[in-house]
């Protein structure tokens, strides 16, 4: 029957932490990246993501530390095999003191060259979302929020709670159209 996306992050054993479930409609997703700002990886990100399918990665707080579960999640976008045109990022926040802070997540598609690192954190977190940004943030409160280059989508919602339930889509535009008119 499998294990569900929730039952996974309540079988966590910290109070702080998300499980991340991607769902790929279209492109190759290969060569992941991971940044923690805070916690650290506990069931590592699935290494490439066929097109049709959904997968499962967890990060969670270090045990005995005021902090949360912080960090990005990279994915480079492949057409093909070998063919490059971009790489998925996502941001992912679930802090130790919501007296202060709250959950956040964004979701964006970058030039391949992007580092995965604490300046790009920073960038999608604390930077102010404009249109020429390519990245869409929110706040992980239950609504979704999307970001799309013309030719690629990526959508997705995060709950507010600290063991918290992120979920991605990834599409290329065309694959999105409703299926019933």
């Amino acid at each position: 029957l499998g294990t569900s996306i929730d039952q996974i992050s309540n079988n966590i054993n910290t109070t702080r932490n998300v499980v991340i479930q991607i769902t790929n409609y279209k492109l190759l997703l290969f060569l992941y990246r991971v940044y923690t700002k805070s916690g650290y990886c506990l069931s590592p990100p699935q290494p490439t993501i066929r097109k049709k399918t959904t997968e499962a990665c967890s990060f969670t707080k270090t045990s005995d530390t005021a902090c949360g579960a912080v960090g990005i999640l990279t994915y480079t976008i492949l057409t093909d095999e070998c063919n490059s045109v971009g790489e998925l990022v996502i941001m992912f926040s679930v802090p130790y003191d919501y007296n202060i802070y709250e959950n956040w997540l964004a979701l964006g598609i970058f030039n391949t060259s992007i580092s995965c690192n604490d300046e790009l954190f920073n960038r999608l977190y604390y930077d102010p979302s404009t249109n020429d940004c390519p990245f869409a943030r929110g706040k992980g409160a239950g609504s979704g929020i999307a970001y799309s280059t013309g030719q690629i989508c990526v959508k997705g919602t995060m709950s507010p709670a600290g063991k918290s339930v992120m979920k991605v889509e990834f599409w290329d535009q065309l694959s999105q159209l409703p299926l019933f008119i």
